[in-house]
């Protein structure tokens, strides 16, 4: 059994990892020999997220994490991902191991942060594109670059249109409003949600704050500000994969997060411009459009900014679930 202080050193590493709407949907279990984690369904976004593609996608995000924070602490991890339909479970085999390299990716797991401001658009050296590449070692996971004006601009019309369908449905505005911390005691109550500072908006309160996203913020203002934000990026990758099922989604999330740390390593910030992935007939449209021979999952900007203010996380302990 690993002791107690490994498991909750590994599972507050993990829980650091990127997830949509910062819902952290996760739950984490010490077992005789390692670690399970499983998703946590009550953190669902039943609207943005019907499938669930993103909630397993952060939840390999969160799964690569504990790798890393695992090795940093001494052991060998050994990954398993067993899938039934909609019930997951990662499990994580612990072999202590003194004589195990530490990571280097380890130290940057508290200082990734996804950054919403408005990037520089000097290129990214040939150099470091190779090793973001490189951090990608998933065979049935593929990485994508389009660094100039004119290919980066190639998803305008993908995130019009997404954003089109989104902010016109209620019941979207209705699921994001909920996600929606307005102050900073309320992101801090909570523990998770979108934080208004994370995104360079001032606290204006739940009330005040909920009248003006439902009544002044609308798929033309909403497209205005992404479509900035994509002209004012170095970079945009897409990541695809062979399949699309829960296996390739938490695969996906696992290389995302070691690309994420790579670039928070080289001084790169990054964020999503997701929405074209999260609808099904844009998601299609994109794939013919731009000739892709796997299924889009992440659209990510990259480029160098100056950070922003950190989203809160939920105290270690309400990760906990309990084996049967």
């Amino acid at each position: 059994m690993i002791p107690d202080d490994i498991f909750l050193k590994i599972v507050r590493s993990a829980v650091k990892a990127p997830s949509g709407h910062n819902t952290q949907p996760w739950l984490f279990a010490k077992e005789e020999n390692g670690i399970c984690m499983k998703p946590d369904f009550k953190k669902e976004l039943p609207v943005a997220d019907p499938l669930h593609r993103e909630l397993f996608i952060s939840l390999g995000c969160a799964a690569e994490t504990a790798l890393i924070a695992a090795r940093f602490y001494g052991y060998n991890p050994t990954l398993q991902i067993n899938v039934l339909h909609s019930n997951c479970s990662i499990k994580t085999a612990l072999t202590q191991n003194d004589r195990i390299e530490q990571p280097d990716l380890f130290s940057y797991i508290t200082t990734r942060q996804t950054t919403r401001n408005l990037y520089d658009k000097k290129s990214i050296p040939g150099h470091d594109i190779e090793s973001l590449k490189t951090s990608v070692t998933e065979a049935s996971i593929s990485i994508l670059f389009y660094t100039e004006q004119h290919e980066i601009g190639k998803f305008a019309p993908f995130i019009a249109e997404a954003t089109s369908l989104q902010m016109n449905n209620p019941d979207y505005k209705k699921e994001l409003i909920h996600w929606m911390r307005f102050s900073e005691k309320e992101a801090m109550q909570k523990g998770d949600g979108l934080y208004t500072a994370c995104n360079g908006v001032p606290s204006m309160g739940r009330f005040l704050g909920s009248f003006v996203l439902q009544n002044f913020v609308n798929a033309r203002s909403e497209n205005k500000r992404l479509l900035k934000q994509l002209e004012n990026s170095a970079a945009v990758v897409l990541f695809t994969s062979t399949f699309d099922n829960i296996e390739s989604w938490i695969k996906t999330g696992m290389a995302f997060q070691r690309f994420a740390l790579v670039a928070t390593r080289l001084g790169l910030s990054h964020s999503y411009l997701n929405l074209p992935c999260q609808i099904p007939q844009v998601r299609e449209m994109m794939m013919h459009d731009l000739g892709l021979a796997g299924f889009p999952q992440l659209i990510i900007r990259l480029g160098y900014s100056e950070k922003m203010h950190y989203s809160f996380r939920r105290r270690v302990h309400d990760f906990h679930f309990a084996k049967q």
